[in-house]
């Protein structure tokens, strides 16, 4: 898969699916955004070598909750 086909992917699919699995309200979605975008998730979301991009999005809203929470990205080991 390209660059393009990724972010579109994300962008169309992943990315609102963790924001409706995260139940952000309309009045905190762009500070929510902004700290997933800045996350060590999305960072590793974006590379598609990773395939972190196939989990589905309450797997990804799980992690990058865990992530907030301790501070550190920690990957399923059979993703």
């Amino acid at each position: 898969m390209d660059n393009k086909k990724l972010s579109t992917l994300l962008g169309i699919c992943i990315i609102p699916g963790i924001v409706r699995e995260l139940k952000i309200s309309d009045d905190e979605m762009i500070e929510s955004l902004d700290k997933l975008y800045r996350s060590a998730l999305y960072d590793v979301l974006i590379q598609e070598e990773t395939a972190v991009w196939h989990l589905s999005p309450t797997t990804l809203a799980n992690i990058y909750l865990e992530e907030l929470k301790t501070g550190i990205l920690e990957l399923p080991e059979d993703q």
